[in-house]
């Protein structure tokens, strides 16, 4: 149930207590709320509102009243009042057609505008993949010549390990020279002897 102030401190209650009874009318042919139906839809206390919901009752009665009171409406001014509630229909058609119309012709446009983004961004995301298809043969191209270096790096480093040795080997024979030359004339003959057999071995095949 919904509280509601006192009609002293909320200037806009009788407006809601009048709302509140033309709804219960409108529903109840033409009937007037108890005052406990207006309690159960608007809430509060009955001591603030039955002043005000009597006031709202008698001025409703006597523009009832009045309106009882009031002569027949004559052909004449019912037909003026009818073209004129037809012209007004008629107006109010064509306004709620130029709106739509109008909301149409918007909308056309978004969408138009939203499509060419799109292809916009369509043509961004194929430049894109085709830069990264690009970068990655690139990349596998530089892998592959990596592949192909380190192979020949292998290859380099097996040869220059051979030639290391063979290059040892050669210093060790110049030093064997080297002493036999140094050495006196009987130590020569068994020295030549061993450098002979050496380079039988040693061909330059090999």
């Amino acid at each position: 149930m919904k509280t509601v102030a006192p009609a002293d401190m909320k200037p806009d209650f009788e407006i809601e207590v009048e709302r509140a009874v033309r709804h219960y009318m409108s529903d109840h042919d033409g009937h007037f709320p108890s005052r406990r139906n207006l309690l159960a839809t608007l809430g509060g206390s009955l001591r603030d509102l039955n002043p005000v919901a009597k006031r709202v009752i008698e001025r409703i009665r006597e523009e009832q009243t009045a309106l009882a009171a009031l002569p027949e409406m004559p052909d004449a001014v019912r037909e003026v009042n009818d073209r004129l509630a037809q012209a007004v229909w008629k107006a109010a058609c064509e306004i709620a057609n130029n709106d739509i119309e109008a909301l149409r012709t918007l909308q056309c446009k978004r969408e138009a505008s939203q499509r060419a983004e799109l292809a916009d961004l369509e043509d961004v995301i194929d430049d894109l993949e085709e830069a990264r298809d690009a970068e990655r043969l690139r990349a596998d191209g530089a892998e592959k010549q990596i592949r192909t270096l380190e192979c020949r790096l292998e290859k380099a480093n097996r040869e220059i390990s051979t030639l290391n040795g063979r290059l040892a080997e050669r210093v060790e024979l110049l030093e064997s020279l080297r002493a036999e030359i140094t050495q006196p004339d009987s130590a020569r003959g068994s020295m030549r002897e061993n450098n002979s057999e050496f380079d039988r071995h040693d061909s330059p095949d090999t």
